[in-house]
């Protein structure tokens, strides 16, 4: 193996080398050819063609990268095909039968494109949020929480923000009045806010969006919903909807996206099932297949 990488490097090696890199150079991509043109290079009864590098070479690689890539490339076709040649001379015939095994690999993508294309053709991926919800009525026992995860909406303000105790006022509230005008001040005055109703986080999330140094179920319990830090800049306000511990059943906002996942890959199933039931059912009733 030493012996041809030494070829490759020889000074009486390296103009082919130089000439064959304008080829893979300029080339976008590869030409998809069997290979035809100049050799490259002899391996017994196997060749390597200057147009088999074709789009090897990145655009805007320099030479010497460019000299290592393909010096790479040559060195390593080389490699396989003596020691593919090496194996067929000394591996008994029945080591190197692999007709069974390539027809099964190809009937396995075969299968998988086709019902990649079902799929994409036939799969209804609208999902209703009723759906949603019978679906977590049936199954929400099975998602018990890992983590504690709090309910909650917050305001950064800039400390000389104005209205900030109108802002103090309506975060608590429950007038829808003065909900409305949360949200109108909020995207006039507040540097970043949040005020869904359905905007579940756990605490580690809430650490890093707001700098509030503990917050337990326990200050939930305690009444202790409000809470309020200040830095050198902002001011942070913080209101506490909801809590829920960990080893509780998580509310279904928090797993919405995870429960859509879950009926879209059951109907992906269910349609797949159904196609190979419907293709047996076929061929059982044109006589196509037989059991004996």
């Amino acid at each position: 193996m030493r012996r041809y990488w030494k070829i490759l490097n020889r000074p009486a090696f390296r103009p082919l080398v130089l000439l064959v890199l304008p080829a893979v150079l300029f080339a976008c991509t590869p030409s998809g050819n069997t290979g035809s043109g100049d050799v490259l290079v002899r391996v017994y009864d196997k060749y390597l063609y200057v147009s088999e590098l074709d789009g090897l070479v990145p655009r805007g690689t320099s030479v010497h990268d460019s000299l290592t890539m393909v010096r790479r490339f040559i060195q390593n076709w080389v490699d396989r095909e003596l020691i593919v040649r090496k194996a067929e001379e000394n591996l008994p015939d029945e080591y190197k039968d692999f007709s069974s095994q390539l027809e099964e690999y190809r009937n396995s993508l075969v299968i998988f494109e086709y019902e990649k294309m079902l799929v994409r053709q036939d799969l209804d991926t609208n999902i209703a949020f009723e759906a949603i919800t019978e679906y977590y009525d049936r199954h929400k026992n099975n998602f018990l929480l890992k983590d504690d995860i709090l309910n909650m909406q917050y305001l950064v303000l800039h400390q000389d923000s104005p209205a900030i105790q109108k802002f103090r006022q309506y975060i608590r509230s429950e007038i829808p009045e003065e909900k409305d005008s949360l949200a109108l001040y909020s995207s006039m005055y507040a540097e970043s806010f949040s005020l869904s109703e359905d905007y579940w986080i756990d605490l580690d999330q809430m650490m890093e969006t707001v700098p509030v140094p503990t917050y337990s179920f326990r200050d939930f319990n305690a009444n202790r919903r409000y809470l309020e830090v200040r830095d050198s800049v902002f001011i942070y306000m913080i209101y506490v909807k909801d809590y829920k511990p960990a080893d509780s059943v998580p509310p279904i906002h928090f797993l919405e996206d995870e429960l859509r996942k879950m009926i879209l890959n059951k109907r992906k199933n269910n349609l797949i099932k159904n196609m190979r039931h419907t293709v047996l059912e076929d061929a059982i009733q044109h006589n196509q297949v037989e059991i004996y």
